[in-house]
């Protein structure tokens, strides 16, 4: 089985498939911890 190429190429699928998850993952965590995150300019206030 291991002699087929589609074998190589499912396994690289996966761990590439893995980076590009983990890289988005990490991402998110990077852009949830962000300082400046919830700082919002308001200029008046509505009666809602």
């Amino acid at each position: 089985m291991t002699d087929r190429p589609l074998f190589f190429v499912g396994i690289i699928s996966l761990v590439i498939g893995t980076q590009l998850f983990l890289a988005g993952f990490v991402g998110e965590l990077i852009a949830r911890n962000s300082s400046e995150r919830n700082n919002y300019l308001i200029e008046q206030k509505t009666g809602l």
